[in-house]
């Protein structure tokens, strides 16, 4: 079952077996400090490895004081003001340990080597992209019913896409003959002037083919109609497809979170890559 999330106190976090870690994705500013003894029990009483908390930076160093290491970072994330900084503690000498970051290293050094491309007029207007509506929402949990053998949000459930789209995300895809093959998401902080490019999703026969290259140029310039300032994304990090797609349209790498994601079967690292619209 995935991982519920809910409000404790008076901030929104993520936690639960599925990904066996606490989530603290909007942090309330009257629940800090408080919020961390809070934290810390919930761990302790669920068994949990990890907590990962996304904060202003200006909390940094309470967090540091209680154990938590930063991992990643968006600059100017909050308001086009604040840094965003992502702070971990661990429960688990295995958890903590990241096995492969050797392979992590040699695919951002890939990564790195691509340039921004300028150029992409062709690719856009042979992958028509449309904003998803709430009757696609079968359709779209289907495809990541097929792409993904695990996902650490309920996108298998069709209701849990339609309350998305109801809500706060906006889905985009990429069809061809009559049929979505490519999906990813904008999941909006508007308080913040940010947004989430996530959900990233294609067939396998349609890949390799820059429709999430063509994807996210599509979000960013409806993002940026809706006036928000800041995108990031948390990708996983034993893609080098993802990673050099956010390379290729301008994003920058913040740090990854070790361990972070049950993510295609197992638990997997992800980057932060960020980018001021």
């Amino acid at each position: 079952m995935p991982d519920v999330i809910e409000k404790l106190n008076h901030s929104i976090v993520q936690h639960g077996s599925y990904n066996r870690r606490i989530y603290l994705m909007k942090l309330h500013e009257c629940d800090m400090p408080s919020i961390v003894p809070v934290l810390e029990r919930l761990a302790r009483e669920k068994g949990y490895e990890k907590i990962l908390v996304k904060t202003p930076a200006r909390n940094r160093d309470g967090f540091a004081k209680e154990g938590y290491h930063q991992e990643a970072i968006i600059p100017r994330y909050f308001k086009d003001r604040e840094d965003a900084v992502f702070m971990a503690k661990y429960y688990s000498s295995i958890r903590r340990r990241v096995k492969d970051r050797q392979r992590i290293i040699a695919i951002l050094s890939q990564a790195d080597r691509y340039e921004q491309t300028r150029s992409h007029q062709t690719n856009d207007l042979f992958w028509g992209v449309q904003i998803c509506q709430q009757d696609d929402a079968p359709e779209m949990s289907r495809l990541y019913k097929a792409v993904f053998k695990t996902y650490p949000f309920p996108v298998f459930d069709p209701h849990f896409l339609i309350e998305s789209i109801n809500h706060h995300v906006t889905y985009f895809c990429i069809r061809t003959d009559n049929r979505i093959v490519a999906l990813a998401a904008s999941e909006k902080d508007p308080d913040n002037l940010a947004v989430e490019m996530t959900d990233f999703a294609t067939l396998s026969g349609h890949r390799s083919q820059g429709m999430a290259s063509c994807l996210l140029r599509a979000m960013e310039h409806e993002m940026i109609q809706q006036g928000l300032k800041t995108a990031f994304s948390i990708a996983r990090s034993f893609s080098p497809e993802i990673n050099i797609a956010f390379v290729k349209n301008g994003y920058l790498y913040g740090g990854t979170l070790g361990n972070n994601t049950n993510i295609a079967g197992r638990i997997e690292s992800m980057n932060i890559w960020y980018k001021h619209l």
